[in-house]
């Protein structure tokens, strides 16, 4: 039994998604760089400025 290839429409729209995710994925190391950078700057604040 042979598998169900889907129409070229439905193939076109998968890779799509698929191309759309490849790119969110790219920019993740960015966003989590940026996000240690706002953590430490919370931390550099709290320990300069708030040391009671």
């Amino acid at each position: 039994m042979s598998p169900v290839e889907p129409p070229a429409e439905l193939r076109e729209r998968i890779q799509d998604e698929l191309e759309r995710n490849r790119r969110w994925e790219y920019r993740l190391p960015l966003y989590a760089g940026i996000a240690l950078l706002v953590c430490a700057a919370i931390v550099v604040v709290r320990v300069v400025f708030l040391h009671v």
